[in-house]
């Protein structure tokens, strides 16, 4: 991670996160984003492997990256992240305890990281800083509890729609398995499903 590898959109795009969640002030927002460096990850690599401590917390600034489990040998993926979120191994990072998930990049990356220590430096010195980080874990448990409320209560179908309408871009940019492993479906089921709903729609 080499700080003259930082892109300036990355950085804006960051600081418009924070500023949307929190109202930083120009110097608090100059001193936190120094705590920021960037990381490259091409496609395929792994942000976090299962089994290994997560020493980082992410900022996407462009690409897309997965989470997963391997459950009886296979790969059960959790979520897709596009750019302008947050990533990591939340249990791991806070507890410093081998993470049960896998994060990797699903095309080339660039992300914007901080460590335990600077992340809980800031804690320490701004309470804004605190108070963003517990409205992003509101965020992340929400949409975690979305995910379960769906999968109980919408069909495979409705669930596909839902994502077609929260991020119609993300089925051009994943492969189809991972995003079929995400909906608890076959590729062969969401290759049907997707042929009657753009059959529907073009009716």
């Amino acid at each position: 991670m080499d700080k003259d590898g930082i892109q300036p959109e990355g950085m804006v795009s960051l600081r418009n996160f924070m500023l949307n969640l929190v109202p930083f002030s120009d110097d608090e927002l100059t001193d936190i984003l120094s705590h920021f460096t960037p990381m490259h990850l091409p496609a395929g690599e792994y942000f976090v492997d299962e089994g290994t401590v997560c020493e980082h917390i992410g900022f996407i600034a462009k690409g897309y990256v997965r989470t997963y489990y391997e459950i009886n040998e296979l790969e059960v993926t959790k979520s897709v992240l596009p750019r302008h979120h947050i990533v990591t191994a939340h249990a791991s990072f806070s507890m410093k305890r081998p993470s049960m998930e896998y994060i990797q990049a699903i095309s080339d990356t660039d992300l914007l990281v901080i460590d335990h220590k600077g992340m809980y430096a800031l804690y320490d010195k701004y309470h804004r800083w605190d108070r963003l980080g517990r409205l992003i874990m509101e965020q992340v448990y929400g949409h975690t509890e979305g995910r379960v409320v769906a999968f109980l209560t919408l069909s495979a179908e409705d669930r596909y729609r839902k994502m077609l309408e929260d991020d119609p871009h993300i089925f051009k940019k994943v492969p189809l398995r991972y995003i079929a492993s995400m909906l608890g479906i076959t590729p062969e089921t969401l290759s049907r499903i997707r042929n009657k709903v753009h059959k529907t729609k073009a009716e």
